[in-house]
């Protein structure tokens, strides 16, 4: 997969880097983001009954990159999740890179908050079940 891709066609799963660790979740999401409203409270809290539902063992770690509004207290309550914030994380790579840095599942998974598109969780299982299957786009 490109980095094209990556960035052209949210959600994306990939494997995690393997290294000596074992996964502590099968399912790492990073939710980067910016700017993005009322959006990240109500899409994790679907996210995350849809993987409840699906009976997946998940995180979701969603890293401010330079949001200012706020937005990251909401998900204080949010079982499975973590909020990163470091005035270090400016943009939407670094955002990136620290989810993934955080993540402990075998496989990531990356969804884009701050689009203007209609977010669907099933299709972030959907997606999931297709890495697992060794499907390639």
């Amino acid at each position: 997969m490109t980095v094209a891709n990556l960035i052209a066609a949210p959600p994306v799963v990939v494997p995690a880097h393997t290294g000596t660790r074992p996964a502590a979740v099968d399912f790492s999401v990073v939710i980067p983001f910016h700017k993005p409203g009322g959006r990240l409270l109500s899409t994790v809290q679907r996210l995350a009954e849809v993987l409840h539902a699906q009976n997946i063992s998940f995180e979701m770690i969603a890293v401010s990159a330079g949001c200012i509004d706020g937005s990251g207290a909401t998900l204080a309550d949010v079982a499975h999740t973590r909020v990163i914030a470091s005035r270090d994380i400016q943009d939407k790579g670094a955002a990136l890179d620290a989810g993934f840095a955080a993540a402990a599942g075998t496989w990531i998974g990356i969804i884009d908050i701050d689009g203007d598109g209609e977010f669907d969780p099933y299709e972030v299982v959907e997606n999931l079940h297709r890495a697992r299957d060794g499907y390639t786009a």
